[in-house]
């Protein structure tokens, strides 16, 4: 079974049976907590998917590290990828999580990517502009890149909106080229 499907399916479990305890807020903050902390310490994933490791040592880990702060039912579901030995898979696994909870509450995430530092203004207007397009509630993130020379891109789904003035100049390249080798 691919990786996509078992975190996905992982992912269904939770989400219902977090649904049914009415305490999908909890758990998606339990599981956005523990993605940072796995992107943000390599070590702990390394441990995760290590196959010499045995799954007990793993689960005292996570225990040490979460349970004081996330939820038991978060935990048990920790306690049960592990022991089923999919934990190779829990950081694929909180992924899927997030984006059905994304789903279900109509949140779609975008990238804008600009060449200097946008201010706080700036960001509002676009998460309105787009929040308006796609009736969905936007989470932005943002991030500079000078090569971009002005302007700005905005990465949402599996749209691409470039309006760089690079992105510009490429086209305008490319368009030369093609007249260019059509005559």
């Amino acid at each position: 079974m691919s990786e996509y499907r078992v975190s996905g399916r992982y992912a269904k479990s939770l989400i219902d049976l977090s649904v049914e305890k009415n305490i999908l807020e909890t758990i998606h903050g339990d599981i956005v907590s523990f993605k940072e902390v796995v992107v943000h310490t390599p070590a702990l994933m390394i441990m995760m998917k290590s196959p010499i490791i045995n799954g007990d040592k793993k689960m005292a880990v996570i225990k040490q590290i979460f349970e004081k702060t996330f939820n038991p039912l978060t935990i048990s579901f920790f306690d049960i990828v592990i022991r089923k030995k999919r934990e190779y898979y829990l950081l694929d696994v909180a992924n899927a999580f997030i984006e059905q909870y994304n789903q279900i509450n109509k949140i779609t995430t975008a990238k804008i990517k600009t060449a200097t530092i946008i201010s706080e203004q700036v960001v509002k207007e676009v998460s309105a502009f787009i929040e308006k397009q796609t009736g969905k509630k936007v989470i932005l993130e943002t991030s500079v890149d000078p090569s971009l020379i002005g302007g700005l891109v905005i990465q949402m789904e599996d749209k691409l909106y470039d309006a760089s003035i690079s992105g510009k100049l490429k086209k305008a390249k490319h368009d030369l080229l093609n007249t260019y080798i059509s005559k």
